[in-house]
C-alpha cells in the first residue's frame, strides 16, 4: 500500500501583503506630493498618518500572518493607495484640458441665403423660390460683404470657397452690416458673407427681427483664433488682477468673437482677501477701439475679446488682462453639479415662461437658476435687474466653489464645465490659486455694484445709420465703482456701500449733449439789450425794398420757404 504524500498548502503570508501596502503607500505619498493644487503642509499631514497605517499594519501583519481579516485589510488600503494614486493625475488632466486657452475658433462665419418659405412669401421679389442647399451650386453666385465691419472674417470665408471651387467669387461689399443684410432681403446678391455674432444686431431692427427665419445657412466656417491673444501672465496667488466675465445669452458653441450680454468685471486682491464685482449693462455707451467710435458694450465682442478688455479698460481707468466667456449653459451646469445656491430675491415675480419665484430666500437649481438670470422683462428695472440677479447668482457660486463642500462635487463640476468656457487663465494659475485658497482658508470679503444710467436711442458704430437702444451710464456711478477697484488693487479696505445719486458730470453733458448743464449764465446786458434794437431795424427797413424794388421781394416769394429760412437764420 502506497502513502500519498502531504502536499504542503501555500498562502499569502500578511508580511508580505503589507510589503505591498508599503509599495503602494509609498506611490500614493509621491503622487500627492506632485498635485500642483495641495497646500505643501498637507504633504506633510497625508506622510504622518501614512506612516501611523504602516505602523499599525505592521504590527497587526507580523503577530497575525495568517490571520484573514489582517489580511484583507492589507489588500483594502493597498488597493485605496494605487487606486489613489491612479486618480489624482486623472483629475488633475482634466482640469488642465478644462483650461485650455483656445477651445473655440475666433468666430464663426455663416453664408447665408433667403429661406424657400421666405421666397415663396416675396415672390415678387424672388421669382425662383427653391434653394439649392449644395454650395457647389454657388460657384457664380453673388456674395454680400462688408469689409469696413467684419472684414476680417470676410477675407476668412473668401478664401475657404477660393479654395472649395478653384476660383475667385464674384463680391459685392456694401457700406455697413444692415446695408447688406437689405440687399440680400432684396435679392441683389445671392449670398451673405457675415459673422453669426451679428445675429443679434440685426433682429433689434424692426424691418429684420424675424431674420432667423427669413435666411438659411448654406454653410459655415470657423475662424481659428488669433494668436495675439494672450495667456495670462498674472500672479494671481501674490498680485491683484482684474478679470473680465462675459456671458452670451445663447446655447451652443462659444467664440473669441462674439456679443457679451453679461458684462462683468472682477477685481481681486489676494492679499487682503478682497473682491470688488462690478457690472455695466449691455447696452452701455462706450468707446469702441476697432471702429474708433462709440457703441454698445455688447457690441465691441464682435471685433474680438481683445477688443472688449481695451474698451472696457479705458473706460473704467485699469488694465485687464484676463477674460472668462462663458454663456447661460454654463450657469445652468455649474449650479447642477455644486447641489444649487441660494439667493435673496428682493421682490416676487414671474417669469416669461410663467416660473414663479417668491420674495425672500429662494433655493435655484439648473433651470430654475438659469430663468432667474435671464429674465427681465418682469422685473422693475428690466436689464438693472438681471445684472444684479446675475450678480447674486455669480457670487453664490463663488462662496460655494470656495468652500470644502466643493470636494463632494468636485468630479460632477469638472464635467458641467467641459466645453462651456474660454479663457486665457492657465490651469497653473488655477492651481496656485486653489493651493492659496486650501492653505490659508480664505474668507472673501465681496462687494459687488451694478451701474444704471439713462436708456435712450442712438446710432453705434457697428451699425451707422441706424438708431438702437442704448444706456448712457451714469458718470457718477462709474465713477464710483472705478474707485472701488483701484483701491482693492491697491490693497485698501473696501466695505459695501450705498450707490452715489445718478447723475452725468460736466463733460458727458458737453460731449453728448452738447451744452453743459451747470454753466455759469452769459453775461445779460450786451446779449439781450443789443438784438432789440437791431431788430427794430429790419422793421424800419423792410418797406423801403418792398416799395424801391419788387422785382428782388418776387424770387424770395417764390422761393417761400427758403427766403423765411435765410432771414430767419440771419436773425
Amino acid at each position: 500500500m502506497t502513502r500519498k504524500r502531504r502536499t504542503k498548502k501555500r498562502y499569502l503570508s500578511a508580511r508580505f501583503l503589507w510589503l505591498i501596502l508599503v509599495l503602494a503607500c509609498l506611490a500614493f505619498f509621491i503622487t500627492f506630493f506632485a498635485m500642483p493644487m495641495f497646500p505643501r503642509f498637507w504633504s506633510f499631514i497625508v506622510l504622518a498618518v501614512l506612516l501611523i497605517i504602516l505602523y499599525l499594519t505592521y504590527q497587526l501583519s507580523f503577530r497575525f500572518d495568517r490571520n484573514k481579516f489582517v489580511k484583507g485589510i492589507d489588500v483594502v488600503l493597498s488597493a485605496a493607495m494605487l487606486i489613489a494614486s491612479v486618480l489624482l493625475p486623472v483629475y488633475k488632466n482634466k482640469v488642465s484640458d478644462l483650461f485650455s486657452t483656445f477651445q473655440g475658433g475666433g468666430a464663426r462665419i455663416n453664408l447665408y441665403v433667403m429661406s424657400e418659405n421666405y421666397r415663396k412669401k416675396h415672390s415678387d421679389d424672388f421669382p425662383d423660390s427653391k434653394v439649392s442647399t449644395d454650395l457647389n451650386d454657388y460657384k457664380d453666385a453673388v456674395y454680400l460683404t462688408c469689409a469696413a465691419m467684419d472684414g476680417m472674417n470676410d477675407n476668412y470665408a473668401l478664401g475657404q470657397l477660393h479654395d472649395e471651387f478653384d476660383k475667385q467669387v464674384t463680391i459685392k461689399d456694401q457700406e455697413s452690416v444692415m446695408d447688406a443684410v437689405k440687399a440680400l432681403y432684396g435679392n441683389t446678391a445671392d449670398v451673405l458673407i457675415l459673422s453669426n455674432s451679428y445675429e443679434s444686431m440685426i433682429m433689434e431692427d424692426e424691418r429684420f427681427e424675424s431674420f432667423k427665419k427669413d435666411v438659411t445657412v448654406l454653410s459655415y466656417y470657423v475662424r481659428p483664433a488669433e494668436n495675439n491673444i494672450a495667456l495670462s501672465t498674472a500672479k494671481i496667488t501674490e498680485e491683484p488682477f482684474v478679470v473680465f466675465f462675459g456671458g452670451n445669452d445663447e446655447e451652443g458653441d462659444l467664440y473669441l468673437e462674439g456679443k457679451t450680454d453679461v458684462d462683468m468685471v472682477l477685481a481681486v486682491n489676494p492679499n487682503t482677501h478682497q473682491i470688488a464685482m462690478v457690472s455695466l449693462p449691455r447696452d452701455s455707451y462706450v468707446f469702441n477701439p476697432a471702429l474708433s467710435g462709440y457703441d454698445k458694450l455688447t457690441h465691441l465682442g464682435m471685433h474680438g475679446i481683445q477688443n472688449t478688455l481695451d474698451g472696457l479698460g479705458r473706460y473704467l481707468g485699469c488694465t485687464i488682462e484676463n477674460y472668462v466667456l462663458l454663456n447661460f449653459r454654463t450657469y445652468r451646469n455649474i449650479i447642477d453639479a455644486i447641489g444649487g445656491v441660494d439667493v435673496y430675491n428682493e421682490y416676487e415675480f414671474v417669469a416669461l415662461d410663467d416660473e414663479y419665484f417668491p420674495e425672500g430666500e429662494i433655493h435655484l437649481e439648473g433651470e430654475y437658476a438659469l430663468m432667474f438670470v435671464r429674465e427681465r422683462y418682469a422685473l422693475p428695472d428690466g436689464d438693472f435687474g438681471r445684472n444684479y440677479h446675475q450678480q447674486q447668482v455669480m457670487r453664490a457660486i463663488i462662496e460655494k466653489v470656495t468652500s470644502p463642500s466643493v470636494i463632494l462635487h468636485f468630479d460632477t463640476l469638472l464635467e458641467s464645465l467641459k466645453g462651456t468656457f474660454l479663457t486665457n487663465i492657465t490651469s497653473d494659475s488655477l492651481y496656485a490659486f486653489c493651493r492659496k485658497q486650501l492653505e490659508e482658508n480664505i474668507h472673501w470679503n465681496i462687494v459687488n455694484y451694478h451701474v444704471l444710467g439713462d436708456v435712450d436711442m442712438n446710432e453705434v458704430a457697428t451699425a451707422p445709420g441706424q438708431l438702437l437702444s442704448i444706456v448712457y451710464p451714469y458718470t457718477t456711478h462709474v465713477d464710483f465703482v472705478s474707485d472701488v477697484i483701484q483701491k482693492v488693487l491697491n490693497g485698501e479696505e473696501v466695505e459695501q456701500e450705498e450707490m452715489p445719486e445718478g447723475d452725468y458730470d460736466d463733460e458727458f453733458f458737453q460731449t453728448f449733449f452738447g451744452y453743459n448743464p451747470n454753466a455759469e449764465p452769459a453775461n445779460e446786458e450786451p446779449v439781450y439789450e443789443e438784438p432789440q434794437t437791431y431788430s427794430q431795424e429790419p422793421q424800419t427797413n423792410t418797406e423801403e425794398p418792398t416799395t424801391q424794388d419788387n422785382t428782388v421781394q418776387e424770387p424770395a416769394q417764390e422761393n417761400g420757404q427758403t427766403g423765411e429760412g435765410d432771414t430767419s437764420g440771419q436773425d
